[in-house]
């Protein structure tokens, strides 16, 4: 029997990105009440709709954007890679997952240069902003939750 079949792998992949992805969303409701709320001029009775089409469309971007960086970055790690190197490897992976997710984001928006660290206006904005949290948590959460579940699954075959 085998422990941990590559559907096994996609599988919890596939549920720790679930789980990135709601984490992630709900770190930026913050940054989309408040889009919101700017977007009404403080009229109080457009609030709900002016929300939920943001979260709306939110939720769809963030989607793509989770999509976007699961299937390449994160989907052949957990396939070609032992849950138990993993899993054994955790207090790495965990704190080096967002920071990758942080600098590949920077560098692809160009947010790396010599320019923005002589003036980091932009910079801060960015790194403020509903994306780099969505994009932090999303990264964190996916290997936080994919070890748990191998974790789970290996301790459950060693015992078994």
């Amino acid at each position: 029997m085998k422990t941990f079949g590559w559907l096994t792998r996609v599988k919890y992949g596939l549920l720790a990105a679930g789980a990135g992805w709601s984490a992630g969303w709900l770190v930026s409701f913050p940054f989309k009440l408040s889009l919101a709320w700017r977007y009404v001029d403080g009229d109080f009775r457009r609030l709900p709709i002016s929300l939920a089409e943001g979260l709306v469309v939110w939720a769809g971007f963030s989607l793509f954007m989770a999509t976007a960086g699961f299937v390449p970055l994160v989907l052949p790690p957990i396939v070609l890679i032992p849950p138990g190197w993993i899993v054994r490897w955790r207090g790495i992976l965990i704190p080096a997952a967002p920071l990758a997710a942080s600098l590949l984001m920077y560098r692809r928006m160009g947010l790396l240069n010599l320019y923005h660290f002589r003036d980091p206006w932009a910079v801060s904005e960015f790194f403020f902003s509903a994306v780099n949290f969505f994009a932090i948590t999303f990264a964190l959460v996916v290997v936080w939750t994919y070890v748990v579940l191998a974790r789970r699954r290996l301790s459950a075959h060693a015992s078994g």
